[in-house]
């Protein structure tokens, strides 16, 4: 006996159904695989500038650079700026305005693109420079002497720094508010997070957990 025209419908209604739950399927995971390898190719073009920079074996604790309120005085200037050539109306003005304050943002954009801090396993170094970089570093059991915090000025923007030196920093010297004996990170806004990381570094390497 034939089967009716009902039966076969709904054989075909989910016959279609379960091809299209296939196809989803693999297209999500199609999607999830392109997902992941966009997202290796983003971190290895992150790390091309600095792993150079590492030993082996070397791994990368804080990579950060500086805030931008670090530069805030540029920053409001160039606000400033524009406000100032807006009110003023001339067409001339506003264009020379915007320019100002464009080269004023370009100039902060490129003195934190090529600040950068690395706090590894091993090391605390200050990368400085785009095409050619220097470094300023000092090695984990080196560390003798850390102080945070954040001036008045600091603290009302929203970052603070860390030195840290070979010997121990005596709270308010010139020497150590100038930066001068130690290493010096500025114009971080997690500046105690990141202390906070050398000191469990420095704690397990102390410990021997290298």
């Amino acid at each position: 006996m034939s089967r009716s025209s009902e039966d076969r419908t709904e054989e075909q209604r989910e016959t279609n159904e379960s091809n299209g739950r296939r196809n989803g399927d693999g297209w999500g995971d199609q999607q999830a695989r392109h997902d992941d390898a966009r997202t290796t190719e983003s971190v290895r073009n992150v790390n091309a500038a600095i792993m150079p920079l590492l030993l082996d074996g070397e791994e990368i604790l804080v990579d950060a650079r500086p805030a931008w309120s670090a530069w805030s005085f540029h920053l409001l200037i160039a606000g400033l700026v524009v406000v100032g050539s807006l009110l003023v109306g001339e067409t001339e003005v506003v264009g020379v305005g915007i320019v100002v304050a464009a080269l004023l943002v370009g100039y902060v954009w490129f003195q934190r693109k090529k600040v950068r801090y690395l706090v590894t396993d091993r090391r605390i170094v200050v990368v400085t420079g785009i095409s050619s970089k220097q470094t300023n570093e000092t090695w984990m059991e080196d560390v003798r002497g850390m102080q945070t915090g954040a001036s008045f000025v600091e603290r009302f923007l929203g970052h603070g720094h860390i030195t840290v030196s070979d010997s121990i920093l005596s709270r308010g010297s010139l020497i150590a508010m100038s930066g001068l004996q130690g290493l010096t990170l500025g114009g971080i806004s997690n500046y105690e997070e990141i202390a906070n990381v050398v000191r469990q570094r420095q704690a397990e390497r102390k410990a021997g957990n290298y």
